[in-house]
């Protein structure tokens, strides 16, 4: 790829004052469109930010801001005290509607530019519905021959590798996966479960829509779209029971038995799980510290079905998928017609600056189901969650639902509709990105002055837990149990390997726990390492 040594003397961009979106994220995507689209070469420089201000008559911290926002997501190369340019490498993909993703053929997935390929005769077909649902009697042959399948592969699994012991009911150092209950706005919920439940209708009460609560897919698509970039209309938008549900709902439909699947190693046990109970081939991808290794994924199953990723950010190293992976990615499934399901759990909780921009918001081709949930931004019992589906996989999944019932109670739908419209949900987020930041740092630091040497935690500026690598010969299996006899939770990182296991470490949750309680974790995991030597 050609890159430039010139100047850009202007951007060309018309910012919109009366525009409800900030002048900020106005210039972040127009910079942005015009990189994908080529009117911004690689390794351009750009006009200086004073420069920027002056030509778009907007405030200097503006323009940083949106620069900033750029340079973190990998489309802009700044030093400091020298110019920022557009990034030497990126892969060219926007503008290129040539590429659409595969139909999952066998199951009637259609590709970006087709209808959904029903059944003749009929609105789902006896595949569609028995891939949507649960097990029917229906379908014996199938239940059978996967059921054995699925015990065998989790027996495999060590119970270790399901997650961190759990030492007890309340949250404690470092148990992954536990927001910040202790500040959870509680009675403010309360109240709007309550008014909700005071005037219900009758079809909340009857169970509405199987697809979701209508109001909560509206709240919920201008939720993604203005905070992570995520291009939908509510129609887009099915409502799950969770993120588990989520992934099982998707494979289901798109897989059939032994297709290859992308998965991230070491990545998410609960992935692997619901790979296996579709019927599906895991195939593991190393991360690196760019994320999912695209180049591996070609060589490893190049016709894979479906990848399965975090891309924002990885669990559990944390990582964030490089801009040229991002498009590498995007430009497979879009040659290869499959599909792309995209793990957002926690990265709207980036410690400073903007989240990321959403892979689903990369996509022209349609291949990105883009999977949310509220029990890790909210609390772990609201089993509430969501995708947002291609515009051709509409009508496919709207039968699919039709074919069941709504994934998870109305009355907490409507609740959480109101609570997102009335803005108390972007509160919460607001106060959480605060507390979190505050919280891993106060870890990163106790992990530094307490464990030198034997721990070399990795930076970690998003979401609720983070990952340090362990010093040689250390068992990270050892130190967990070691941690766990004296009161402390911690996962070992080898547990999350699906192939062979490369690095020794450990993964730590601090989102649930306050700081003075993770320094005094941490003394107790240094007795824990040092016992373990």
């Amino acid at each position: 790829m050609k890159t430039s040594t010139g100047v850009a003397s202007s951007l060309l961009l018309r910012l919109d004052g009366r525009s409800p979106t900030p002048l900020h994220e106005q210039l972040f995507e127009g910079i942005r469109a015009r990189i994908l689209a080529g009117a911004l070469a690689p390794g351009l420089r750009l006009p200086s930010s004073r420069q920027l201000a002056t030509e778009l008559d907007v405030a200097r911290s503006t323009v940083l801001q949106a620069l900033d926002a750029l340079t973190a997501e990998g489309y802009l190369v700044a030093r400091a005290g020298s110019c920022t340019r557009v990034a030497p490498e990126l892969p060219l993909l926007a503008g290129d509607r040539s590429l659409a993703p595969r139909g999952l053929r066998k199951r009637g997935l259609p590709a970006a530019n087709e209808g959904p390929r029903l059944a003749p005769g009929g609105v789902s077909g006896p595949s569609l519905t028995a891939a949507s649902r649960a097990p029917r009697s229906g379908a014996p042959e199938r239940t059978a021959s996967r059921g054995p399948r699925l015990a065998a592969s989790v027996r495999r699994l060590k119970p270790a590798s399901l997650g961190a012991p759990r030492l007890g009911a309340a949250p404690r150092a470092f148990r992954p996966g536990v927001p910040a209950l202790d500040l959870f706005p509680t009675a403010l919920w309360a109240r709007t479960v309550s008014r909700v439940h005071a005037r219900a209708s009758t079809g909340l009460l009857d169970g509405g829509d199987p697809s979701g609560h209508a109001p909560l897919r509206e709240a919920i698509s201008t939720h993604v779209s203005v905070s992570r970039g995520v291009r939908c209309s509510p129609e887009q938008v099915f409502i799950t029971a969770g993120t588990q549900q989520a992934f099982d709902e998707v494979l289901r439909l798109a897989l059939n038995p032994g297709d290859s699947v992308w998965v991230e190693d070491p990545g998410y046990p609960g992935v692997r799980r619901a790979v296996l109970s579709a019927g599906g081939r895991p195939v593991p991808i190393p991360v690196d510290g760019d994320g999912l290794d695209v180049a591996v994924g070609l060589a490893r199953a190049p016709r894979a079905r479906v990848a399965l990723v975090a891309p924002s950010h990885q669990y559990p190293l944390g990582v964030t998928l490089s801009l040229a992976r991002r498009m590498a990615l995007l430009q497979w499934a879009g040659r290869t017609r499959s599909l792309i399901i995209e793990d957002d759990y926690d990265s709207e909780f980036r410690h400073r600056g903007r989240p990321l921009t959403a892979l689903q918001g990369l996509d022209d081709a349609g291949c990105v189901v883009y999977v949310g949930t509220f029990s890790k931004s909210m609390f772990p019992g609201l089993r509430l969650g969501f995708l947002v589906v291609p515009p051709s996989l509409v009508d496919l999944f709207s039968a699919a639902r039709a074919a069941g019932s709504a994934p998870a109670s109305m009355m907490e739908q409507a609740a959480l509709a109101v609570f997102l419209a009335e803005g108390h949900f972007a509160r919460h987020l607001r106060r959480m990105r605060a507390a979190y930041r505050e919280r891993g740092e106060a870890l990163l630091d106790a992990l530094n002055s307490e464990c030198a040497g034997a721990l070399a935690p990795r930076p970690c500026d998003t979401g609720m837990q983070l990952c340090a690598s362990l010093a040689a010969p250390l068992s990270d299996l050892r130190v967990r149990d070691e941690a766990a006899r004296l009161g402390v939770e911690v996962a070992a990182l080898s547990d999350y390997f699906l192939g062979r296991r490369r690095d020794a470490g450990l993964v730590f949750g601090f989102g649930g726990v306050r700081p003075d309680a993770l320094r005094e974790g941490t003394r107790t995991l240094a007795r824990a390492l040092e016992a373990a030597r």
